[in-house]
């Protein structure tokens, strides 16, 4: 054994930054020869022994301290994906508050073509305050209506309470308030805790145009009632008195006459304006000289002012056009048939010809019809995504895409990534209900996660065609994975605890355990196709589950232990047979002491049996554990194996000092050897393939046996 003056010395030469191993070696063997080699040979695989030990020492040391860095790291991954999901919500929610604008549209109603304003018996701008007027006592009234008051030249002709009854049952559905606008009904709800003046909630707003009013015949109990037919809607309203109901049949009726005559004249003045342009450009009469010299002077004087007006006529004709007329029936066409592809198209192809009008009230009212129709269009879309128990559970992510498309078209990016992943979250919840638990419990659990991780997999692919480009969907989307893996491990949890308490479940063994997680986490790797690396989730859920495995079938194993203790008689174990010999090795090598022949002599086991049964059932413990490790569970699984094997060693140390069995000590010596230099060894392999390091405590057991064959030398 080199002194340590001799291997400081030698470690500082090794580790200068100029040291050259042949100039070295030349150097020893010239002054001294073989024997100096051999030394320093030894002296350096001390160092070389020490270094390991040091490094491997603090290795675990710092382990702790890894792991929770890890861990870290994982939380704050989940949290930046969280807050990137909480921006893309803030600014939906801005974008939403921009659309609520209170400002109204003054600029654009004086910019608007002479000849097209409504008609007004006062002065110029008594409509304007009027409007404003009805506007404020919308607003004031009725919440979640700005964009309705935000129409110029929108008028309250008449509003009431009435009694909504159901068209089929005729049973009585909800006290609502409805008003009458000089161009649309709107229906409110009651708040039933209004503060302040607001005792409404804008629910719908349907235009004249698109609705019909049908009286409907006392029956019953059924009085006073009329229906309000708007395609494909039908809602029946019950008037207080036969004065009320006649008062609202008439005043809507006259309202709704009132607004097609307005229209007619609009279209009127646009035809006349079109002439009145014609007759400018190209003045063709039947004294045609005399004429253009008699008017050019007024044609020169009357073209500055004529041309804007003439111009703003031409421009918002536009809006005249036949089949720009016939676009809000298309939609509702569309629509009822279903087909909104061809009504999400129609919507690119009017808002692109809108581009060209020039703002004004008819623009104004035009794109607020429009606007309703897109608004029934959503909501028929929504209503495709939405999960409901007449609908089929059994559709995959694919029969979402065409309503998912077309949301997107529409701008509405952020609600089709909701809806879909709600879709996708009850038809999964009703997959996974649908499982019966049958026969053992890694069947179910196989069963389980091949339906949910296949569910998974396939809704990430979908979803990837579905919102490619819109990256700021993709952090909802994780959000939301990790929320079913959650919604997963308490499934899987359910069938490993008891039903009524956090304890495990004494009929399910550690295997059962350890295989149901080894094929939880290899179908967690599949997500890794997608991009998605969740594994480190599951294995954050599943960790006290985990635990609690390792600490119970450690207890477990340590009283089958004493029991053992208690009973042995420190002799080798005999077989009887030779078939019983090679069917018992067998069932032991298979166990993993592949070595146990070595032990045999003719029909007797150089052993006893509470140490082969012993080593049987451990080095199953650390097979079981092996399938279970990560990172996090490192600690419990060292100090479990650890905790094991000391007890076992206190037993071997225990028989050694006792008088009764004084004539064995080498067999009992034997078994020792067997437990350290076989089982341990065996052990810190299979640890080793999985953790890539060497535990410092089983240094530690090691040391302690070899203590312990010093002391029984010493006896000796």
């Amino acid at each position: 054994m080199a002194s340590t003056s001799t291997i400081e010395n030698l470690g500082r030469t090794l580790s200068r930054e100029d040291f050259n191993a042949e100039t070295f070696v030349c150097k020893i063997a010239n002054s001294g020869g073989e024997d100096d080699l051999i030394d320093i040979q030894r002296t350096v695989q001390q160092i070389a022994d020490e270094t390991a030990l040091n490094l491997k020492k603090n290795v675990y040391k710092n382990y702790t301290q890894f792991i929770e860095t890890a861990k870290e790291i994982s939380i704050l991954e989940g949290e930046m994906y969280q807050l990137s999901h909480m921006l893309s919500e803030q600014k939906l929610l801005l974008d939403e508050m921009k659309e609520m604008s209170l400002v109204s549209d003054e600029v654009d109603a004086r910019q608007s073509a002479p000849g097209l304003e409504d008609e007004s018996d006062g002065k110029p701008g008594e409509g304007a305050a009027e409007t404003r007027q009805n506007v404020a006592s919308l607003l004031e009234n009725v919440e979640g209506c700005s964009r309705v008051t935000e129409v110029p030249g929108r008028l309250l002709v008449h509003h009431g309470d009435l009694m909504e009854l159901d068209p089929e049952t005729f049973s009585n559905i909800e006290q609502i308030h409805v008003y009458l606008l000089n161009d649309s009904l709107l229906f409110a709800t009651l708040l039933p805790h209004g503060i302040g003046p607001v005792k409404f909630k804008f629910q719908n707003l349907y235009e004249l145009d698109s609705l019909a009013v049908v009286n409907a015949r006392d029956i019953g109990h059924v009085k006073n009632a009329f229906k309000i037919l708007m395609f494909p809607d039908t809602r029946m309203l019950k008037c207080d008195s036969a004065k009320e109901k006649r008062f609202w049949l008439e005043i809507l009726e006259e309202t709704k006459k009132k607004k097609s005559a307005l229209e007619s004249r609009k279209r009127e003045s646009v035809v006349d304006l079109r002439e009145q342009r014609k007759s400018v450009v190209d003045p063709r009469v039947n004294n045609r000289k005399s004429i253009v010299d008699s008017r050019a002077a007024d044609r020169r004087t009357d073209e500055p002012d004529s041309s804007p007006a003439l111009s703003s006529v031409i421009d918002l004709s536009l809006l005249h056009e036949d089949w720009v007329r016939e676009v809000p029936e298309d939609l509702d066409v569309f629509v009822a048939q279903r087909d909104f592809e061809s009504a999400v198209e129609k919507i690119a192809e009017i808002n692109e010809h809108l581009k060209r009008v020039p703002k004004s009230v008819a623009l104004t009212e035009y794109r607020a019809r429009i606007d309703h129709r897109v608004k029934h269009l959503t909501d028929a879309l929504v209503q495709e995504l939405r999960v409901s128990p007449e609908r089929s559970m059994r559709g995959g992510p694919r029969a979402a895409r065409r309503a998912v498309t077309q949301l997107i078209k529409l701008g509405q990016s952020a609600r089709a990534c909701r809806l879909f992943l709600l879709n996708r979250e009850a038809i999964i919840t009703y997959n996974l209900k649908q499982l019966k638990l049958e026969g053992a419990v890694t069947v179910f659990v196989r069963k389980l996660c091949e339906v949910f991780f296949s569910s998974l997999i396939d809704t990430g692919r979908e979803f990837d065609k579905a919102f490619e480009g819109h990256y700021g969907c993709y952090s909802e989307f994780v959000v939301w994975c990790e929320g079913q893996i959650r919604g997963f491990v308490a499934i899987f949890t359910s069938q490993i605890l008891q039903p009524d308490t956090s304890e495990i479940n004494k009929s399910v063994s550690l295997g059962a355990i350890a295989e149901c997680v080894r094929v939880a986490r290899r179908h967690s790797d599949r997500l890794i196709e997608l991009g998605l690396e969740l594994t480190y989730i599951l294995n954050d859920h599943l960790r006290v589950i985990a635990e609690k495995a390792i600490t119970e079938h450690r207890d477990q194993l340590l009283e089958a232990a004493k029991h053992r203790a208690a009973d042995d008689t420190w002799r080798p174990e005999n077989l009887s047979t030779r078939d019983d010999v090679d069917a018992y090795l067998t069932e032991l090598s298979e166990s993993g002491l592949v070595t146990i022949r070595d032990y045999v002599d003719s029909d007797w086991l150089s052993l006893t049996t509470n140490t082969t049964q012993f080593s049987r059932a451990f080095l199953i413990y650390v097979d079981n554990l092996c399938k279970i490790y990560t990172e996090e569970l490192h600690c419990a699984i060292i100090d479990s194996l650890a905790d094991v094997l000391k007890f076992q060693l206190k037993h071997v140390e225990r028989a050694l000092t006792t008088q009764q069995f004084i004539k064995e000590h080498a067999f009992v010596l034997s078994n020792g050897g067997f437990i350290v230099d076989v089982v341990l060894r065996r052990t810190e392999e299979k640890l080793s393939a999985c953790t890539g390091n060497h535990s410092y405590q089983f240094y530690q057991i090691h040391a302690a046996y070899k203590r312990i064959k010093q002391n029984a030398a010493q006896k000796v």
